[in-house]
């Protein structure tokens, strides 16, 4: 049997399908099962992962639509059984990818939030959208049309580090941080595509509780993320104890950050990432779904604001939008303080 993951959307999404690909391995060991992505990062992360036999990468963002075609034709060549479009996937061009893939049997879902234009008809198997499902789940859904699991069987997400990235993140260790000092990662960033900059809790308040953090708890700050002006700004204001964590190399922040014995982030792929570490973890939350969207699988807890408009965020091609205006837009995110989060890392440290 022949089974392609379409894995087109960003690390973190990519990275709430690991579950459902060990179980697809485990169920048939004797599938060959690849996947294709469109940015790097998400190759980098599931470069080393022992139950993908192949991983196709295609620029689909930056090089022309008729190139890329080329290539989506290309990979159709191996004729596989099914292709799966990880969730969430809301958008036509997925679906307008997943057609031109030519499985026998091509499977997504069928969202709540959709229209006609969406092309979701282009698919054989359509799988509903349920609201407050984890998205580890969701994707346990979709593999459903090919192997019979159950909630109970999905197991943690994987991380495959490759000797590599943990000789060098040992060594990076070794040489910046100091012995007996507890490591807390900070991930103040995120995606800016969908208006996403605006789950970003207050840099200021990050600031204030590395502070704390590091006086109170003998720890230094490893900021992760590629945002270099926002972390460098939170490194300014805090001071010493504070490293930057994260390089080019998604895989590289992935084997630093597996020596931190707490995490704090914003809705990300660090989010997700730590999880899938069994690092316990702090998720500040604004807009999106934290039922959807908690660290699966390893300590957590969830700081965020309790509004009767939130969340809001549902997953379709439009960017987040706020009903509210000036000083109360994206209060949902605006308004957590530094002791809630406070809080949250004394129930974990």
């Amino acid at each position: 049997m022949k089974i392609l993951i379409n894995a087109l959307s960003g690390n973190g999404d990519a990275l709430m399908f690991s579950p459902s690909l060990r179980l697809l391995k485990e169920k048939i060991p004797d599938a060959q099962i690849d996947m294709l992505v469109m940015f790097r990062s998400v190759k980098e992360m599931y470069l080393h992962n022992p139950f993908l036999n192949k991983i196709y990468f295609i620029d689909f963002m930056k090089q022309s639509k008729f190139r890329s075609l080329i290539e989506v034709r290309s990979i159709s060549k191996n004729e596989y059984d099914y292709s799966i479009n990880v969730y969430p996937a809301n958008r036509l061009e997925y679906n307008v990818v997943n057609a031109f893939l030519g499985a026998k049997k091509k499977i997504a879902h069928h969202y709540m939030h959709t229209d006609f234009f969406r092309a979701e008809f282009l698919n054989d198997v359509l799988i509903d959208e349920t609201n407050n499902r984890h998205n580890v789940l969701q994707n346990l859904d979709l593999i459903n049309s090919i192997v019979d699991v159950y909630d109970e069987d999905a197991p943690a997400m994987d991380l495959f580090i490759s000797e590599e990235h943990s000789s060098k993140a040992k060594n990076w260790i070794d040489e910046n941080i100091t012995e007996g000092k507890k490591l807390i990662g900070f991930h103040a960033g995120s995606s800016v595509l969908k208006n996403h900059v605006n789950k970003r809790w207050d840099k200021e308040k990050y600031s204030e509780l590395g502070k704390i953090l590091i006086k109170n708890y003998n720890a230094e700050i490893l900021l992760f993320g590629n945002e270099s002006d926002l972390n460098n700004e939170i490194k300014r204001k805090i001071g010493s104890n504070v490293h930057f964590a994260s390089t080019p190399d998604f895989m590289d922040s992935v084997a630093r950050m597996k020596y931190c014995s707490l995490f704090i982030s914003n809705d990300t792929a660090f989010l997700h990432s730590a999880a899938a570490l069994q690092i316990p973890t702090v998720g500040i939350f604004g807009y999106t779904n934290y039922k959807e969207l908690f660290p699966w699988k390893t300590k957590y807890s969830i700081v965020r604001q309790e509004l009767s408009c939130s969340p809001c965020f549902y997953n379709s091609p439009k960017p987040a939008e706020c009903k509210w205006k000036d000083a109360d837009e994206f209060k949902c995110i605006r308004d957590i303080e530094t002791e809630d989060v406070l809080d949250a890392v004394k129930s974990l440290i």
